[in-house]
């Protein structure tokens, strides 16, 4: 009876062993299998490093890199004046404060063009936050105005 244990008991234990390595295979493929059939064996943080490469390669306009640049900072300065909004309008009637700052640095407004972004800026209060307008028009004609004064401007030729 002793011997059939001890013969038992690890011809069972392998058996077990068996069945449990299986599984945990099962269970540790499961998840990348499902990621590979969702993105077809891509997956988001590689697709975040292809896409800019995608975008140069397949782009046969010259100059279209550049324009997807701009559309994406202009997009960015909108989002940032949409929740900054209350913050720019102080910094606006001010003249000066960070959230305006920061709202030129987003519309390329350079170091040499801050008195005159600064200048025009005060001057069109009134009409960049005119309380019978909703917020989301007054952020057009902020991100507007800024963009104007900044990646709309020409380059100075020297």
């Amino acid at each position: 009876m002793l011997t059939r244990r001890f013969v038992l008991i690890p011809g069972l234990l392998l058996f077990l062993a068996g069945c449990m390595t299986d599984a945990t295979v099962e269970l540790t493929k499961a998840p990348f299998d499902a990621t590979t059939d969702l993105t077809g064996g891509t997956s988001g943080a590689t697709q975040e490093f292809l896409d800019p490469t995608t975008e140069f390669t397949s782009s046969t306009t010259p100059g279209a890199l550049a324009d997807s640049r701009l559309l994406r900072a202009r997009q960015r300065a909108t989002v940032f004046a949409r929740h900054t909004h209350d913050n720019l309008r102080t910094d606006v009637a001010r003249g000066q404060g960070e959230y305006l700052a920061s709202l030129a640095s987003l519309t390329g407004v350079s170091a040499d063009r801050w008195t005159e972004f600064q200048t025009t800026m005060t001057e069109s209060y009134p009409t960049l936050f005119d309380q019978q307008i909703p917020v989301s028009q007054s952020t057009e004609r902020i991100v507007g105005l800024a963009w104007a004064k900044g990646h709309g401007m020409p380059f100075p030729v020297k």
